[in-house]
């Protein structure tokens, strides 16, 4: 019984971790050169972070999500890391993708300094960051090759607050087989 009961809880987790991308080709933000087909999206509501992250919502931490989804129709394979991917709004700059392990300390801010000890040794409860979760680096976009016919996605993560006026800057994939780097991919966003 308690097996079942396990099992049960275990197959409610992964479906609540279960996150599918749509293909590159149906986003309304896409570009296609060379065989290379790359969709983005900005999850950049409560409900659109909901289908990917369940209950958390990065925008609340000025942590913006953009879904990246890349399908490689080439006859040979491309290699992808290490990906230059940048948030541009122009006038205003460009935003470098934060690492995964720095997804943790963008929500952090200024904290209070510890003054010494305290008069009583009250235990005090550490908060738990909630850019910890397991969702935000599971769904990142992880991947060092997409194979021919493939397709591979994942987020990227920006300290940006989503602008409808801003793009996507795309560099680094390259072709396996020659080693020659495919021209850059600069995507707008059709929100």
């Amino acid at each position: 019984m308690l097996s079942s009961i396990a099992a049960a809880r275990g197959a409610w987790a992964a479906n609540e971790m279960a996150f599918k991308a749509p293909a590159a080709e149906d986003m309304k933000s896409k570009t296609t050169l060379d065989q290379v087909t790359i969709g983005v999206e900005a999850y950049d509501t409560a409900d659109k972070a909901s289908k990917a992250f369940g209950k958390l919502n990065p925008n609340q931490y000025e942590v913006l999500p953009v879904l990246i989804v890349i399908k490689n129709t080439r006859k040979t394979a491309l290699r992808v890391s290490p990906l230059e991917v940048q948030y541009i709004v122009p006038g205003l700059g460009k935003v470098e993708a934060l690492r995964p392990n720095e997804i943790t300390s963008a929500a952090g801010g200024p904290s209070a300094p510890n003054l010494g000890p305290r008069p009583l040794p009250i235990p005090t409860r550490k908060k738990k960051n909630p850019l910890a979760a397991p969702e935000i680096e599971a769904r990142a976009f992880a991947v060092k090759m997409i194979a021919a016919g493939e397709t591979a996605s994942g987020f990227f993560y920006f300290n940006v607050k989503h602008r409808t006026t801003a793009k996507v800057y795309i560099n680094g994939l390259i072709d396996a087989a020659s080693n020659q780097e495919i021209f850059y991919f600069e995507i707008p966003f059709a929100d």
